[in-house]
């Protein structure tokens, strides 16, 4: 091949992806992760937490129908998954959750997955691996969804996934988007009351429910 194969990076390179962003509640998961270090999965805060970890997981149902789930950690590319965060907060989503931009080399790890709808969908039977699992994201068609008006960083379904495997050291989170001084101001006080020196920045465009979706 005269420019070499396709590998996620070039995938990545190619459709202008600059956001790889995994959503955290403000108030009960973001201390944690501060005390801890780093964003773990839910399978290592069952192990370091035992029954206590139960508050910190928004949706076991989905770890029942998913069970790979317990070993990675969700993300998104390019915009978050608004859908699932308003289930989990319904209005209150905006000032309830951060984004935390990820370091996309995760996105090349061989052990990444991806997945062009909800991961949990069918009990994972949708989930790929590699460059074909990446691109699967960015079908023409994704069940009732289509590319008409998507810029072609976006995924075809709202809810497409990357899963990364494994807790995953802060040093991996390159910033923290906020939906105002407000709330970035809270999260600069739980980083310094544990220690942790972190980048916000607000990002209200990032909190918007996009057009194409149902209005809440």
């Amino acid at each position: 091949m005269l420019f070499g194969p396709v590998t996620p990076a070039r995938e990545l390179a190619r459709r202008e992806i600059d956001l790889l962003l995994h959503s955290t509640h403000l108030t009960i998961n973001l201390p944690q992760m501060f005390a801890d270090g780093l964003l773990d999965t839910a399978r290592g805060l069952r192990t370091r937490l035992g029954d206590k970890a139960e508050r910190l997981l928004h949706d076991p149902a989905r770890l029942e129908k998913f069970a790979v789930g317990l070993d990675y950690i969700n993300a998104s590319v390019t915009t978050p998954n608004f859908e699932l965060l308003y289930a989990r907060s319904r209005s209150a989503w905006q000032v309830e959750w951060v984004h935390l931009v990820l370091d996309l080399k995760l996105v090349e790890r061989e052990d990444t997955l991806f997945c062009p709808v909800s991961a949990a969908q069918d009990f994972g039977a949708h989930v790929t691996s590699g460059v074909a699992g990446l691109q699967s994201m960015f079908a023409e068609q994704v069940e009732p969804w289509n590319r008409s008006g998507l810029t072609k960083s976006e995924p075809t379904h709202p809810q497409a996934e990357v899963l990364i495997k494994g807790a995953m050291d802060l040093a991996h989170v390159r910033e923290l988007l906020v939906s105002s001084g407000a709330i970035e101001d809270e999260v600069q006080r739980l980083a310094a009351h544990y220690h942790r020196k972190v980048t916000t920045r607000v990002s209200p465009k990032h909190f918007l429910w996009p057009a194409r979706l149902k209005h809440k």
